[in-house]
């Protein structure tokens, strides 16, 4: 059995091009859209999900100080963000340690940049924060989700296979 350990490290690039000086980076928290649920019948409300529709989410890179990468991060632009991370996994029938790829291919456009602060010593506490159009990630090139907003696709990985869950929806609006 593969136990996950920990991120034994990770590379961010923004269209391509490899960012130096991240502290840390919040990947989405995909939250979904909610109705509530009440009436005849029912006893006491229920929140609902809209399935295959999710609320603004967002993702945030924090830097360690000001840099050029950190200025070209904000252009005003749409933006694609891949994160790359090895995580590092403890095989318990051997004993041996593993590694196994996580990418997390988002599509963004910028929302905020906060420049942070300047103090002696210490570091600037900046941040990038981006909406999330659409993502897709991978575990040792096996697609577990893909989400895109704007082109109605919502697909999970059940174990086996990619479950379309926005296919019907597709289907009954003529998309």
């Amino acid at each position: 059995m593969l136990i996950p350990n920990h991120v034994a490290n990770y590379s961010i690039f923004k269209d391509g091009r490899r960012l130096i000086g991240l502290a840390d980076v919040t990947l989405p928290n995909l939250q979904n859209l909610n109705d509530e649920l009440k009436g005849s019948g029912i006893f006491g409300a229920i929140e609902m999900p809209v399935q295959a529709h999710f609320q603004s989410i967002t993702v945030t890179l924090k830097w360690l100080t000001i840099d050029d990468d950190a200025v070209f991060a904000t252009l005003q632009d749409g933006a694609s963000l891949h994160a790359w991370s090895a995580v590092q996994q403890h095989d318990s029938q051997t004993n041996r340690i593993t590694h196994a790829g996580w990418r997390f291919i988002m599509g963004t456009a910028p929302k905020t940049f906060n420049l942070g602060k300047l103090e002696v010593g210490t570091k600037g506490e900046l941040e990038s924060e981006y909406e999330l159009i659409n993502i897709r990630i991978l575990h040792d090139d096996r697609v577990m989700l893909e989400v895109d907003k704007e082109n109605a696709i919502c697909r999970w990985n059940d174990g086996f296979q990619l479950v379309d869950n926005a296919r019907r929806i597709r289907q009954l609006i003529g998309l």
